[in-house]
């Protein structure tokens, strides 16, 4: 029968949801394997068992013990064959080098590749945004990146190498097996499906008891609500460097495993666990008193589903599916099955591993390299101590001298501040009969550990000038030089766990795009987040992008450095924008270019990872890599000289109808100032013909005074006869005036209708 190659949420399942998919038959307590599985499962145990009983890897395996417990403090070679540490200098060490490559959590960084078009940039942009604050969450800050990576440096500095497994958590039964899962409801459900067929099966009222017990809590912590229903992503497991096995014999450098043939990741979990998780009870499979110990170990005090078993998980790169069985079993505890979702590296596995050595796949650890001088330290602190005690000063009593026996015991019991009289013979000096001798001198240099520590830091690229407290006082430079030659190793250290995290930032993103939908990446990155919908543009978005973990973001910044730095780099920014401006602003698009490549140069050299497009936005260019600006710029100089000829032609009108109207101003005008001229003639007729008219009117009241003074003149003196005849002379006079004042009047009336007749139509008006 040829093997199968399940695929999650296949059909023909008897489980809720997706995951590899198992037979009807295959959970059946009387399940018998066919032939084709059974020498399958014994090949790849065979596989596994050749690569733990490999030679130097079983050597290996057997000295973790002791590298741990150098690392502990609690293994030593003295010679004095006592377990003395006198201090720890190979935890101090690692403990000091660990802040240097991990202090704080990354900055993964998601940046457009040099293939992205211009058209494109600006929303490729925005995706980049998306995915930095996706990975952030989910994987760094959920998946507590932050303490297993710590945890890993610590294994690959103690045991040579360290391993970090990353699984996509959905479903509890449809994801490859993860140590550390993160709980949710459907872990709940799995407990409580599991006791129920313990209960079924159970016929011990002590064991009913406490399964009754474990079921009504488990259903309590269901109905409760307080976990998650169903988690959605990433699980970061440290595991164990001893369980971790490289099954390909051809791998022979370190970096090759991810091209090895197969991978092994042995989990150590007990027999009620196994059978939770697999639904099926554990027949056949090698069972252990306690994890990663040997089979011979007994078992009879363990309870039977407390005891372990040694599960061992393949990765089959070579076939592409994942296999799971146990040792000590013929048959699958899963069928072979393609992992859902698996990125373009495939591995789930990130191997960190800092000595390394040319021709052999496992580095040394730093604990190899520092518990030769470990020893010496140890050696050479014991023996200092046993000097000093070897020289304190003995006193010596003369026996038969002069002081008594009763003397001599109260000088000997006597305490450093105690008084002792004594007898003896007062005419003999006492120093006769008491004496002090000096004990053995010591050479301070015999036991001087410098240059042990010397050793321990040139091994493991620590300086001096890093500890707390100095070996030797040195001058500034010299610790500047020492720290920077430190800086140097303990760099490259860091670039090799960073770019060991850009691969797991770069396979996450991956999964991610696959997985998850608009609405939830919006749950994470708000409501602005772009995400592609389309699953075939998943593949084509993800090769517009790199995700890289920027430089040293991961270590103990150096703020000192930083701040001078920015200090250099700030007026070279600002110059370089006012520059870039002015050319852009003159159209000399080319040199405005050529500054800014200049500063991105720059930048690169100072090591500043600095967006330098959020500060002078690039240049927009068209298919032909033309600038955008500079075709829109000539159009809109043709667009404004066709204005022009448009505004010349406008203008010429405008002068040949201004010139008319010019004509008809002045004829206006003209008019204008004969009415003026008119209008003054008037005037002056009119103030004459007012003076005239006030000349007539006094001379008439003149007049009119004459006629009343001799019209009472007559009156008052009627007797004179003379005065009579004046009197009518006056009246004779006096009509005579009226004529002549009624010609005048005449003349003047006659003269104002000919000044009127002769005043032009609408002159009045």
């Amino acid at each position: 029968m040829p093997e199968v190659i399940s695929q999650p949420g296949g059909a023909g399942t008897e489980r809720e949801g997706a995951g590899p998919k198992q037979s009807n038959d295959r959970r059946a307590p009387n399940f018998e394997p066919s032939e084709d599985e059974k020498t399958a499962v014994k090949h790849w145990l065979q596989r596994v068992q050749r690569a733990e009983d490999e030679a130097k890897f079983k050597e290996w395996r057997e000295n973790l013990e002791t590298l741990r417990g150098y690392l502990a403090g609690t293994k030593h070679k003295d010679r004095t064959g006592e377990k003395l540490t006198r201090t720890n200098m190979v935890f101090a060490t690692i403990a000091a080098m660990i802040p240097e490559l991990y202090a704080k959590n990354p900055t993964i960084a998601v940046t457009p590749t040099d293939a992205v078009s211009q058209a494109e940039i600006a929303k490729v942009k925005k995706f980049c945004a998306t995915a930095e604050k996706v990975i952030r969450k989910m994987l760094v800050e959920e998946g507590k990146l932050k303490k297993r990576a710590k945890a890993n440096i610590r294994a690959a500095c103690a045991t040579s190498y360290g391993v970090l497994k990353v699984i996509y958590q959905k479903e509890y039964r449809g994801d490859p097996i993860a140590v550390r899962r993160i709980e949710d409801t459907q872990d709940n459900l799995a407990r409580v499906e599991a006791l129920i067929q313990q209960l079924k099966k159970e016929d011990d009222p002590t064991k009913l008891a406490q399964q009754r017990d474990a079921l009504q809590a488990n259903l309590k912590a269901l109905a409760a609500g307080n976990e998650v229903r169903m988690y959605k992503g990433f699980v970061v497991d440290r595991m164990k460097s001893e369980d971790f096995l490289v099954l390909d014999d051809n791998v022979d450098e370190f970096d090759e495993y991810v091209e090895a043939r197969a991978l092994g990741h042995k989990i150590w979990m007990t027999v009620g666990q196994a059978r939770q998780l697999f639904q099926m009870q554990i027949h056949g499979a090698t069972r252990y008193g306690r994890p990663r110990t040997d089979q011979d170990q007994k078992t009879d005090d363990t309870p039977a589903d407390e005891q372990f078993i040694c599960v061992v998980e393949i990765w089959d790169k070579e076939n592409g599916v994942v296999r799971t069985t146990a040792k000590g079993m013929n048959r699958w505890l899963r069928e072979p099955y393609a992992p859902p979702n698996a990125p373009q590296r495939w591995y789930p596995f990130y191997v960190l591993g800092f000595n390394l050595i040319e021709g052999r796949w496992r580095p040394i650890s730093d604990v190899e390299l520092l518990k030769g001088l470990q020893d010496e330290y140890n050696e050479t602190r014991t023996n200092y101590a046993d000097a000093r005690s070897n020289a304190v000063p003995k006193r010596i009593v003369r026996k038969g001298g002069n002081l008594s026996e009763q003397d001599v015991k109260n000088i000997v019991e006597s305490g450093n501040k105690d008084w002792v009289a004594v007898e003896g013979n007062p005419a003999t000096p006492i120093d006769q009969d008491v004496m002090q001798l000096d004990g053995l001198k010591i050479d301070p240099n015999a036991y001087d550990v410098t240059t042990t520590r010397n050793d321990m830091d040139l091994v493991a690229g620590r300086s001096d000038a890093s500890r707390a407290n100095l070996i030797k006082p040195k001058t500034a430079t010299e610790a500047e030089i020492m720290q920077e030659a430190m800086q140097s190793r303990v760099g490259e250290r860091r670039d090799t766990h960073e770019d060991l995290l850009s691969e797991m930032g770069e396979s996450s993103l991956e999964i991610a795009l696959r997985d998850l939908s608009l609405h939830e990446v919006r749950q994470i990155a708000g409501a602005e987040a772009e995400w592609p919908q389309n699953p075939e543009t998943v593949e084509t978005i993800f090769r517009m992008v790199t995700v890289k973990v920027r430089a040293g973001s991961s270590g103990r910044p150096n703020q000192q450095r930083e701040r001078e730095q920015w200090g250099q780099l700030l007026p070279v920014i600002k110059d370089t924008m006012q520059q870039v401006a002015e050319l852009r602003a003159q159209g000399n698009y080319d040199m405005a270019e050529a500054l800014v490549e200049l500063l991105r140069e720059t930048l690169r050299r100072y090591d500043e990872h600095l967006d330098l497009d959020s500060i002078i936005p690039p240049i927009e260019r068209d298919e032909n890599g033309q600038p955008v600006a500079q075709q829109q710029a000539a159009a809109e100089l043709l667009q404004v000289k066709e204005q022009l000829a448009a505004l010349q032609e406008q203008l010429a009108a405008m002068q040949e109808e201004n010139a008319k109207l010019k004509a008809g101003e002045e004829s206006k005008i003209a008019q204008a100032q004969a009415s003026e001229r008119i209008e003054s003639k008037k005037a002056e007729d009119d103030a004459a013909f007012q003076r005239w008219k006030a000349m007539l009117d006094a001379a008439v009241k003149v007049m009119q005074t004459d006629i009343q003074a001799a019209a009472t003149a007559h009156a008052d003196d009627a007797a004179k006869r003379e005065e009579s005849m004046k009197a009518a002379a006056s009246e004779e006079r006096l009509g005579k005036i009226m004529q002549d004042l009624t010609t005048t009047l005449e003349g003047l009336r006659s003269a104002t209708e000919k000044m009127a007749s002769k005043q032009p139509q609408g002159a009045g008006e």
